[in-house]
């Protein structure tokens, strides 16, 4: 097991610029996430050339795009799962304040940000009909945004867990997308867990999952695909001092189950 700390991950240099600063003007927000992406990306294909799983902890999720680009050298198709209490599937003209993060499971399936994805190394769009979408619970909570339920793929979310139940509605989706991919990128936004488990950040909601439910959705993975990256992203430790002791098993769950899900392809 390799730790790896990406530093000045802000800092583009003329490798990223060309040797002009004007591509990715320093301070600019878009810009800030872009350079960060890129050197994730250039990470998650270093881990994975030295044989490594990685298994990342960001700060927010347009890491994705980073993640997705470090694992974008796989030879077939890739399918993702994304466990969130927001979809996160708005686009530049459906959204009102312009907000990337709000933005991302419909740039990783291509509806938007065309230019801006390109530019990180080795990324590639993941379709809808790839894409599942846990949780997303926001939506049926108190006090939900109007766009909170807008999500992509096939949706695992609160009324259809209600209906089937947790582990029968994740493994129906499952079965689908094995029928389209066998190898996926795993996204856990840590807001999908309910704030009785972690207040993970400021745009938490009542009806998540448990840190349970979450280990056992990884085992299902695990089960039918070979995890090719895991991303944890958005706690906010100022809002509960209980992340470590909830993350961190979380994070050692999706290793041992990435690297079972290895074993069993090969």
């Amino acid at each position: 097991m390799d730790i790896v700390f990406i530093d000045q991950a802000d800092r583009a240099t003329d490798k990223e610029t060309g040797g002009d600063f004007r591509l990715l003007p320093a301070g600019d927000q878009m810009a800030r996430i872009l350079v960060q992406n890129i050197h994730l990306s250039n990470a998650v294909r270093a881990a994975r050339q030295a044989g490594r799983i990685p298994i990342v902890s960001a700060g927010t999720c347009s890491s994705s795009f980073g993640v997705i680009g470090g694992i974008g050298d796989a030879e077939r198709n890739i399918g993702m799962i994304w466990f969130d209490a927001h979809g996160d599937a708005q686009t530049p003209d459906t959204s009102a304040n312009g907000f990337i993060e709000g933005m991302l499971t419909t740039t990783i399936a291509g509806h938007c940000w065309p230019k801006y994805r390109e530019q990180v190394p080795g990324f590639r769009v993941i379709p809808e009909e790839r894409i599942i979408s846990v949780s997303i619970h926001e939506a049926f909570s108190k006090n939900a945004r109007a766009h909170a339920g807008v999500a992509i793929g096939t949706l695992v979310n609160t009324p259809v867990i209600r209906k089937l139940g947790y582990e029968r509605a994740l493994g129906a989706a499952l079965d689908i997308l094995s029928a389209r991919c066998d190898q996926v990128y795993v996204h856990v936004d840590t807001d999908v867990l309910d704030p009785s488990v972690l207040r993970a950040n400021r745009h938490c909601a009542e009806g998540g999952l448990t840190d349970t439910e979450v280990a056992r959705g990884l085992e299902l993975i695990a089960e039918r695909f070979e995890i090719l990256a895991v991303n944890f992203t958005s706690f906010d430790p100022d809002e509960d001092p209980r992340g470590a002791s909830v993350i961190v098993p979380l994070m050692t769950k999706a290793a041992v189950e990435a690297a079972r899900s290895r074993t069993r392809s090969n």
